[in-house]
């Protein structure tokens, strides 16, 4: 089966009731049959409707893709800067827990005596601890704990904003100093109970901090400040919490999170116009194959007429309006006298340009509501609504007499051609074809009585 047929085949079975509908409610609206072909492809032709879906479902699916990426990237972002700055907590209590060890294992420092460094109250109270020594030159020397060395490492610390330590317990030596808050009651509660740390991220509304709590064990090296206490050697008897200011990081996060959301919305604006120009470039393409498949379907590619089975279409929604509203209907079949003589005689070119001019003519001589279709080969049809024998008989006329005076340039002169009609008036419950095959006949009386001229079919 040929390309023609198999697309006339496919709108048939698929857009038969598209063309009945659409081609009936606008045809009057055109000047004459060459523009039948423009009409028909704005009728069948509609936006696919896949492709706003497939737009619609792309973009929901890629916004959905880049959100989760990015999401996931920011919180995997957010997750490693708290692994980071909790591994650095860790790092700081080894440091100071050494640093005790240290202290302790050489029974303490001695730190020059001077201003804002004096002998501590706590130490000089223990009874049998040295706390005060003087060097060969009467300089004098005050002694410095664990505790203090941390305190005093803190405090140097803080002072520089790097972070805060110190050393809390449930039950504090020194309830001023030493006295947990909130965060370190319950986190001394849970190393009680067997946590090996216990770390938060706080927030106020001045500053955010991350706490980090891990427990302070007994040892024997602790009885000289701690005997009282009854401790056991590897009782908890505190912790050691650190204090890490987050203050740049959550703005180096609330930074991140603003470009993440700028980065997603410049690819997702990025992929929508790429998606649109493939898309709009898509359906141009796609315009312009089905309107070859149109032109192939519904229209003749040599005179622009539509062809017959559209004719054919076309006729039965004329009956259809007929039989609604009682107006007349007519029909008239035309025929190129000895049209093979111009192909032999001039060629297949010649005779290809003699038809158009001739579906030309006869588009300027009906109305914009009067359909002509090219019925095959040399034959026309003419379907005439709201028009009764005797109009049509005149219009017929008219159309054989502009084709005889018509002429039809050539290399070597001019010919001109002529025409015979058949016309027929459809009768009450006749069929398309039924009107048809009497206009035939007609047709066909008119060539056998001598051509270019008029017969009109008996009802």
């Amino acid at each position: 089966m040929n390309p023609v047929m198999l697309a006339i085949k496919h709108l048939s079975t698929n857009n038969t009731s598209i063309i009945h509908r659409k081609i009936s409610m606008q045809v009057i609206t055109l000047p004459n049959s060459f523009r039948w072909r423009n009409m028909i492809i704005k009728c069948v032709m509609k936006k696919p409707r896949f492709v706003t879906t497939f737009l619609a479902t792309a973009l929901v699916i890629s916004a959905l893709v880049l959100g989760g990426t990015f999401l996931w990237f920011y919180l995997r972002t957010e997750e490693l800067s708290l692994r980071l700055i909790h591994q650095q907590a860790q790092s700081l209590f080894q440091q100071i827990v050494l640093t005790r060890r240290w202290v302790t294992q050489h029974g303490g420092v001695f730190v020059k005596v001077r201003v804002g460094v004096n002998p501590h109250p706590f130490l000089t109270s223990l009874p049998g601890l040295k706390v005060n020594i003087k060097d060969e030159d009467g300089v004098q020397y005050t002694l410095r704990n664990p505790g203090l060395v941390t305190r005093e490492i803190s405090q140097l610390a803080d002072q520089s904003g790097l972070f805060t330590v110190r050393i809390t317990s449930l039950k504090p030596v020194n309830t001023l100093t030493n006295s947990p808050d909130e965060f370190e009651k319950e986190a001394l509660k849970l190393l009680e109970e067997g946590r090996t740390e216990v770390a938060k991220v706080q927030k106020t509304d001045k500053r955010t901090i991350y706490r980090y709590i891990a427990p302070l064990y007994y040892e024997q090296t602790c009885n000289r400040c701690h005997a009282q206490q009854g401790y056991e050697d590897g009782d908890i008897r505190g912790g050691i919490s650190i204090s890490i200011p987050m203050d740049k990081l959550v703005a180096e996060m609330q930074h991140t999170r603003l470009y993440t959301v700028i980065a997603v919305v410049a690819i997702f604006v990025t992929l929508a116009l790429i998606l649109s120009v493939i898309i709009r470039r898509f359906l141009k393409e796609l315009n312009i194959a089905q309107e070859d498949l149109v032109n192939l379907a519904c229209c003749d590619s040599l005179t622009g007429l539509i062809n017959h089975k559209t004719a054919m279409i076309r006729f039965e929604e004329e009956i259809n309006s007929q039989n609604r509203f009682g107006d007349s209907l007519s029909c008239l079949m035309l025929d190129v006298d000895h049209f093979k003589n111009v192909n032999d005689r001039y060629g297949h070119q010649i005779g290809d340009a003699a038809l158009v001019k001739v579906a030309k003519t006869l588009c300027e001589m009906t109305r914009r509501y009067d359909s002509v279709c090219r019925y095959g080969g040399e034959e026309f049809m003419i379907i005439m609504p709201k028009t009764d024998l005797r109009t049509a008989g005149i219009v017929a006329e008219r159309i054989l007499k502009k084709i005889a005076d018509d002429s039809i340039d050539i290399p070597e002169g001019q010919f001109s051609l002529t025409m015979s009609c058949g016309l027929a008036q459809r009768c009450e419950n006749e069929t398309a074809s039924e009107v048809i095959r009497r206009a035939d006949a007609a047709l066909y009386q008119a060539k056998d009585e001598g051509r270019n001229r008029i017969c009109i079919a008996d009802d």
